[in-house]
């Protein structure tokens, strides 16, 4: 290099002005980096061991109640059946096929059955409690 490259000017007219170069924030990087490296390799005394496990994954359940849930994962997909809300109560569901476009939905003043189909989602809404058939 010929010392004239845009960081030799730099610490050149810095020296002429008289102002002095910081040199602490690079020393505290040269000593902390190297310690958090050595930390980040140094879990624990003594070595990890695996724990992971396979467990089989929950059967989908066969009665729900208000929330979102996903046909052949969280509930068993198929034909549900519900008695509907309380006296002057109202529940419904929402059905929404996996690619995001709503398929049905209903609000319940009484006895209802609806068909799940599997990969969709259903919001169950209101005090009902939905039994698959």
């Amino acid at each position: 290099m010929d010392g004239n490259g845009p960081y030799e000017r730099y610490y050149a007219e810095r020296e002429a002005s008289g102002q002095r170069t910081v040199l602490w924030p690079w020393a505290l990087l040269a000593l902390v980096v190297p310690l958090l490296l050595v930390r980040s390799f140094v879990v624990a005394d003594e070595p990890a061991e695996a724990t992971a496990t396979h467990q089989a994954a929950p059967a989908p359940a066969r009665e729900a109640e208000q929330g979102v849930h996903r046909a052949g994962v969280d509930v068993e997909p198929g034909t549900w059946t519900t008695d509907g809300p309380g006296s002057g109560a109202e529940c419904g569901y929402t059905r929404t096929a996996a690619d995001g476009v709503e398929v049905a939905s209903a609000r319940l003043h009484g006895p209802a059955a609806a068909r799940f189909l599997d990969g969709e989602s259903v919001v169950l809404t209101g005090g009902c409690t939905w039994t698959a058939g």
